[in-house]
């Protein structure tokens, strides 16, 4: 059986006890790098938290630095952690599902690296991040886990990969770490590997070529990050969608974040119909008694008409 000792997690906020439940059960000296990537916010504690709680140390990933095994590297806020030439690498890169670092940047990474040597892991998280990644390392020979759903406390991320990829595991925390030390040592079996090795046309043209256009269809939709043009990528049964820069969506957090968009424009909206309220009151005010009835009449008019807009403007921002 193949040893595989490249070990990439993905969670939200809500997943730091999963977190540290698998640090607990986990050995010491596992012969396994572990790569982490938690949607933060602007600053995370979460390798002295990891290091408190569990065996192996953690420790935040710092650029162009030569990982080495028994250790768990987290990404640090505003970037993303990727894995190239047996080093970890932090980017910059267009936010991916709204997030900076991504999870599923992470994993695709380690996929093109490591290919059957990578163990993908989704835990705990809203949405459908991380489905995508594990997809591609699934697609290299990698072995996928999900955290049962039953057990997870925000449970979207592990049904979503349930749904989309053909995992390997889907168990409670602490077997997972059972798991895990099996699949490091080459003991695990009943691994259905994929007999896709390679890249799919999508992510082969995006990595040779990452600043060519995305290879998909482009769909009438603006980018909810950068107002940019965006395609439809597919590769089989996943479909993503991708900005001419880069920012990549899933169906869900494409959906959700062009709910954020429109709901910004209508806030827009809204703020112009009130200065426009605000103005014609104060027209209407110095044009009472000039004898301009007709202009007064058309201001009043278009007072009760912007009020009667903001009213229906706030209906609709209740209902998306």
């Amino acid at each position: 059986m193949t040893k595989r000792n490249i070990i990439v997690i993905g969670t939200s906020a809500g997943g730091v006890d999963a977190l540290c439940a698998l640090n607990e059960q986990l050995p010491k000296n596992l012969d396994a790098s572990i790569f982490v990537v938690m949607h933060i916010g602007s600053t995370t504690i979460l390798p002295q938290i990891l290091t408190r709680c569990g065996n192996m140390p953690a420790v935040p990933a710092k650029h162009e630095e030569h990982y080495k095994r028994g250790c768990i590297y987290c990404a640090p806020a505003h970037c993303h952690m990727i894995i190239k030439d047996h080093m970890t690498k932090l980017t910059r890169g267009p936010r991916e599902n709204g997030h900076r670092p991504a999870i599923d940047v992470l994993f695709r990474s380690a996929a093109r690296v490591h290919r059957s040597k990578v163990i993908g892991i989704v835990l705990s998280g809203g949405r459908d991040d991380g489905s995508a990644g594990l997809y591609a390392i699934k697609a290299r020979g990698g072995v996928a886990i999900v955290q049962d759903p039953k057990e997870a406390m925000t449970p979207n991320m592990p049904q979503s990969a349930l749904d989309m990829v053909d995992v390997d595991f889907c168990l409670p925390v602490r077997q997972i770490a059972d798991v895990l030390v099996q699949l490091v040592d080459g003991k695990a079996t009943n691994i259905t590997e994929s007999s896709n090795g390679g890249m799919s046309t999508e992510e082969q043209a995006t990595a040779d070529h990452p600043t060519s256009e995305p290879p998909g269809d482009q769909i009438p939709l603006a980018c909810p990050e950068c107002n940019g043009p965006m395609y439809e990528l597919k590769d089989g049964e996943l479909v993503q969608f991708e900005c001419f820069v880069g920012h990549r969506f899933s169906p869900e957090s494409l959906s959700e974040e062009h709910a954020e968009a429109l709901e910004r424009a209508l806030w827009t909206a809204i703020r112009k119909l009130k200065e426009r309220v605000v103005l014609h009151e104060r027209l209407v005010e110095q044009k009472r008694n000039k004898g301009e009835q007709e202009l007064f009449n058309r201001l009043q008019e278009s007072v009760t008409t912007a009020k009667n807009d903001l009213k229906l403007l706030r209906e609709i921002l209740d209902r998306i």
